[in-house]
C-alpha cells in the first residue's frame, strides 16, 4: 500500500482510503496490510526529523470515494492500530534488530557466553571425576588376562600410528607407547597387576589433561572478559539507541508542525493533466505537506490531533 511518514503521516496518509469505521476492519476495508505498517513504521521513526510518503495507486483511487463526513474518525480508527503496534514488543525488536549493525555489537564476548564459558572452567574437576568412574566402571568388567594380551598385540600397530603421525602427535603418541611398552614389560605374567597400572595411567592422563584444559580455558576467558567490557560498552549504546521514545517524540512533533503549516487555502492552476500551486513556494514543499494539502482540512486535524495526545501521552 503506502509508506507514508512515520506512525501519525502514515495515519494521516491513509485516512483518506478508509470506507468504514470499524476498527476492527480497518485494514481490510482500505487493503493496508500490517506489513505496510510495519514498514513504514520503522523507515519513518529512523528518519531523524524528516517525514517520508509514497502513496499508492490503491489509495489515492480510494481517497476520492471517501465521505468528508467519516474522515476524522477513519484517521483516528488507523491510528489506534498504528500506535498499538509501534508500542509493540514486536515492533521495539523490530527497531533494534534494524540498529543492531550499525552499532556492531559483538555477541562472541556477551554476559551469557562470558557465564558459560566461567561455568565450564569451574566444571573441570567435576568432569574428569565422571570420566574416572566411568573409566573405573568399564575396565572392571574386563578380564586381566585378555586385556594384557590385547594390548601386547597391538604395540606394533601402535608404533606405527605414532610413527606416522604428524611432529606435535608424534611425540605424544611415541611417548604413550613407550609408557605401555614399559607396564608391558614390568608385568609380564601378571595381567591384574597390568590392568591396574594401565587404569591408574589413564586416571593421571585424564587428571593432567584436565588440568591443563583448566589453564588454558582460564587464559582464554580472561582474555575474553577484556572483550566483554567492550561488549557491554557497545550493547549499552544500543540499548540507549533502542529507546523509541526519543525518536518517535521527535518525529511526532514533526508532523505535527507540518500540519500547522499546511495552507488550505492555497490556490492550484491546472497545467496540462497536473495541477500546480500559484505560490512557487509551495512546489518546494515535500511531498507529506502536499499529500496532507490533498487531503484536506478536515482529515489532516484529526491527525494532528491525534499525533498531539500521543505526543502528550509519551513517558
Amino acid at each position: 500500500m503506502a509508506k507514508p511518514l512515520i506512525y501519525l503521516a502514515l495515519v494521516a496518509a491513509l485516512a483518506a482510503s478508509l470506507v468504514a469505521l470499524r476498527p476492527a476492519d480497518v485494514l481490510t476495508d482500505t487493503g493496508v496490510t500490517m506489513a505496510n505498517i510495519e514498514q513504514a513504521a520503522l523507515v519513518n521513526l529512523k528518519a531523524d526529523g524528516s517525514l517520508y510518503v509514497e502513496p499508492s495507486a490503491l489509495m489515492r483511487r480510494m481517497a476520492r470515494r471517501i465521505p468528508t463526513d467519516v474522515q476524522a474518525a477513519t484517521v483516528r480508527a488507523l491510528g489506534k492500530v498504528v500506535r498499538t503496534y509501534v508500542e509493540s514488543d514486536a515492533f521495539r525488536q523490530a527497531y533494534r534488530q534494524s540498529l543492531s549493525a550499525e552499532h556492531n555489537v559483538d555477541e562472541t564476548y556477551s554476559d551469557e557466553k562470558i557465564a558459560r564459558r566461567e561455568a565450564e572452567v569451574g566444571m573441570v574437576d567435576e568432569t574428569v571425576d565422571a570420566q574416572t568412574v566411568a573409566l573405573r566402571q568399564t575396565m572392571s568388567a574386563v578380564d586381566p588376562a585378555m586385556f594384557y594380551t590385547m594390548f601386547k598385540a597391538q604395540v606394533p600397530q601402535l608404533e606405527a600410528q605414532a610413527a606416522a603421525a604428524t611432529s606435535t602427535e608424534r611425540t605424544q603418541l611415541t611417548q604413550e607407547v613407550a609408557d605401555l611398552k614399559r607396564m608391558l614389560a614390568a608385568n609380564a605374567g601378571k595381567p591384574a597387576e597390568f590392568k591396574k597400572q594401565y587404569v591408574a595411567y589413564q586416571e593421571q592422563r585424564l587428571r593432567k589433561g584436565g588440568k591443563q584444559y583448566e589453564a588454558n580455558a582460564s587464559q582464554e576467558l580472561a582474555a575474553a572478559k577484556i572483550h566483554n567490557a567492550e561488549y557491554r560498552k557497545q550493547k549499552a549504546a544500543l540499548d540507549a539507541a533502542s529507546d523509541v521514545r526519543s525518536p518517535l517524540r521527535k518525529q511526532l512533533r514533526a508532523f505535527v508542525a507540518l500540519c500547522d503549516e499546511v495552507d488550505f487555502g492555497a490556490q492550484l492552476y491546472a497545467s496540462g493533466s497536473k495541477q500546480h500551486f500559484v505560490n512557487p513556494a509551495y512546489e518546494r514543499k515535500p511531498d507529506a505537506w502536499k499529500l496532507l494539502f490533498r487531503m484536506g482540512k478536515v482529515p489532516t486535524i484529526a491527525a494532528r490531533q491525534f499525533a498531539q495526545e500521543w505526543l502528550t501521552a509519551l513517558p
